[in-house]
């Protein structure tokens, strides 16, 4: 049972359509795929073996599928890093995992080599494209030479198929561990939701480097979908797309939907085709998911996964009605249930943490049998969100229980405040966040993006908050920003916000 199976069965059924569109020209599906059976062929005869690690560092291009392909049909494990890491973060994943070799694009081939540089037992970095860069090998001749891997390594449901690092919002990421099987079962579940049978147009914006690259890949292979590839997000770039490749589905981070409702020549392309749009990543504003569906007139859907979970976890059929707030129902084959911290299991519309069981879950973290203890209990994945479910299951997130705000004894969620400081009309975007205070131990700030061209005060944000939570939950501290800090995922990095405050207010900077 070998992930790359899926793939296999796409070229059965649609290998002379194309699969991408990037750059100006199209890719079929059978040209893909014998470019990495070649690049099998070339990692093969460079001593790569079924179970070894194999780090692919890349920016978002036909080149990443390809290499994904190619390490799983010779046996061995994907560990896909965003492009965006530095060369300390990069080498602690290589040296973290072991990995001996890296394919990497000629762009980022200096940032591998110079965090690659030392590494105990390190033997390669391998790039697909002109390099000049000492130690780094140019593969292009080699794959174009290349015999055909014909081949599919003989796998088990259980074993290592990819190998992801967390973003590491906390000290050093970790290594999620995802099965063949897992990974399998995703994609067939995610599929199953779609009920057009014809090759739907979807667009890739998110990173690949990510694991909703790897599951758009593995349920583009069987539903054919013709995938337009953008390397990096520009909204006119994204809205030109849409426009010119008559794109149907796309999954954006929140951030990217506020940068195209705000985009100033948006109502000059015609997004028409648009039909379903999900968002993920970090939470989205019910305002923001009405806008946008309202501006594009399409489904704006909340969608909810994590890593740990190999991807998806719950969803939305086509043409099931979109219920605000909610991120959808469970999976096929998948568990969610409602824990308190007592590992209880709780009734419709208590809040608590979200626990997931299934097929999906990770076998664990990356030589990290305490972390994996500490997250997988009884079978159950605690995920560290906090949300609810209600009597027909539907999944509300609620918040990270970690940035669970604990102002005088009570918990208070940043999301809720969130959510209506969000319904101010000036206010692009805005993060809720605790900061140490002598009286009640942590107090409530927030950092917000105006719009541009409005000038927001202090009193504006606060009456916004004013207008939905109680005086206890009002923010006390206010800051105004030109943008968020966040990761290469989109993700408000909540915890640099708050060091920031920190380092302020012992400079007398806070108020």
């Amino acid at each position: 049972m070998n992930a790359a199976q899926l793939a296999n069965e796409g070229l059965e059924k649609y290998g002379e359509y194309p699969a991408t569109f990037f750059e100006g020209r199209d890719y079929s599906n059978k040209e893909q795929l014998d470019y990495a059976c070649r690049l099998a062929t070339v990692l093969k005869d460079r001593g790569v073996k079924s179970g070894d690690r194999v780090v692919v560092m890349m920016t978002t291009c036909p080149h990443v599928p390809a290499a994904f392909q190619a390490i799983w049909r010779i046996g061995a494990v994907i560990i896909p890093i965003m492009p965006q890491l530095i060369p300390p973060e990069v080498k602690y994943i290589v040296e973290n995992s072991g990995a001996k070799v890296v394919l990497t694009i000629p762009l980022l081939t200096p940032v591998v080599a110079a965090a690659t540089r030392g590494i105990e037992g390190f033997r390669e970095i391998l790039v697909c494209g002109p390099t000049d860069v000492p130690g780094a090998t140019d593969i292009t001749a080699e794959i174009e030479q290349a015999a055909m891997y014909e081949d599919v390594a003989e796998k088990n449901y259980e074993d290592l198929a990819v190998l992801v690092y967390t973003s590491g919002t906390t000290g050093h990421p970790k290594g999620v561990m995802l099965s063949h099987g897992g990974l399998i079962e995703n994609a067939r579940c995610v599929a199953n939701l779609f009920n057009e049978s014809y090759r739907s147009r979807s667009l890739m914006v998110l990173p690949m480097s990510h694991v909703y690259g790897i599951l758009l890949m593995n349920v583009g292979a069987l539903h054919g979908f013709y995938t337009a590839m953008l390397s990096k997000f520009d909204p006119e770039e994204v809205l030109q797309t849409i426009q010119d490749y008559k794109v149907e589905r796309v999954s954006l981070a929140p951030t990217m939907m506020v940068y195209l409702v705000n985009h100033p020549t948006r109502e000059k392309y015609d997004c028409s085709s648009l039909r379903f749009v999900t968002a993920g990543s970090a939470p989205l504003a019910i305002e923001l998911q009405e806008q946008f569906a309202k501006l594009f007139d399409c489904r704006v859907a909340d969608g909810y996964g994590q890593s740990e979970a190999t991807c998806a976890v719950t969803s939305y059929r086509d043409n099931e009605p979109i219920v605000p707030g909610s991120a959808g129902c469970a999976l096929e084959g998948v568990e969610i249930c409602i824990m308190d911290d007592d590992g209880n299991q709780l009734g419709p519309n208590e809040t608590g943490e979200i626990c997931i069981k299934g097929p999906i879950v990770m076998l664990g973290y990356w030589q990290n049998p305490e972390a994996t203890g500490e997250t997988i209990v009884d079978g159950w994945l605690h995920s560290g969100d906090i949300g609810h479910m209600n009597e027909d299951g539907y999944v509300f997130i609620t918040d990270r229980k970690k940035d669970m705000i604990v102002k005088g004894g009570e918990n208070i969620s940043p999301r809720q405040i969130e959510e209506a400081i969000h319904k101010h009309p000036g206010v692009a975007e805005c993060a809720v966040y605790g900061v140490p205070d002598e009286m009640f131990q942590e107090e409530i700030a927030v950092a917000v993006v105006p719009k541009p061209g409005q000038a927001l005060r202090d009193e504006d944000v606060i009456s916004a908050a004013l207008d939905e939570v109680t005086k206890f939950k009002k923010p006390k501290y206010v800051s105004f920003r030109e943008a968020l800090p966040k990761n290469s995922n989109g993700k408000v990095l909540k915890r640099t916000l708050r060091e920031e405050w920190v380092a302020s207010s012992k400079s007398g900077g806070a108020e």
